[in-house]
């Protein structure tokens, strides 16, 4: 069995981001909608769940890893997750602690999912960070500077990026493999075919390839 991989889905909110995850496999894919919101499509899941809090969340994020039944995750959203946390902290603890609180959480989730035992598919929002060398990039959003530092891609595999145009007056909603020099996206060489740096907003698709690539350079 293939390393699982840990995929980023990363964008501004009305890119696409949920829609993305249409046609994923309503009887094998967990779907964690941490968001809380109606999907944009009908729901099929087998395996789904609307978790109350980021400690709700990481508990189903463990049992779904452990689900025979499941061979992929979605986590939906990570900014939902650490907005949650971060009302938590604030409530229970003062000052510094607070941050620490958040900070150490966060390297907790980012722990369980650089090592999850499935594909998983996080996704987030996007801010614009200034890095360590003070390029003003986009990035996924985290509140606090500890993280924005090093950036939480670090702990992904696959970082996409959507992005809506329009083309012939009709929007057209891609994911962005790579990085334009304004982003944090990234994807291994091997996944891209020459001269695609943007593929179809389908995340089952890219998912697949994914698969299919690996399969064949066993």
């Amino acid at each position: 069995m293939s390393t699982p991989y840990q995929i980023a889905l990363v964008g501004m909110s009305g890119k696409g981001k949920t829609m993305a995850f249409r046609d994923m496999d309503p009887n094998t894919c967990g779907f964690i909608n941490a968001e809380g919101k109606p999907l944009p499509f009908i729901n099929k899941f087998k395996h789904y769940c609307t978790p109350n809090s980021w400690q709700e969340t990481y508990q189903k994020l463990i049992e779904y890893g452990k689900n025979p039944e499941i061979t992929e995750v979605v986590l939906d959203s990570f900014s939902a997750y650490i907005d949650s946390l971060l009302k938590t902290a604030r409530e229970i603890k003062k000052g510094f602690d607070t941050w620490n609180y958040y900070n150490e959480e966060i390297g907790k989730l980012m722990f369980l999912i650089k090592k999850y035992p499935k594909d998983i598919i996080v996704a987030a929002h996007s801010a614009n960070v200034e890095t360590e060398e003070g390029v003003a990039e986009r990035r996924i959003a985290v509140k606090g500077n500890e993280w924005n530092k090093t950036g939480v891609e670090k702990d992904f595999t696959i970082v996409l990026f959507a992005e809506v145009s329009l083309n012939s007056g009709k929007r057209e909603y891609t994911l962005n493999l790579l990085s334009d020099g304004k982003t944090s996206a990234k994807t291994p060489p091997i996944f891209i075919d020459e001269g695609k740096e943007s593929i179809p907003n389908n995340a089952q698709t890219f998912l697949q390839h994914i698969r299919k690539v690996l399969a064949n350079n066993k």
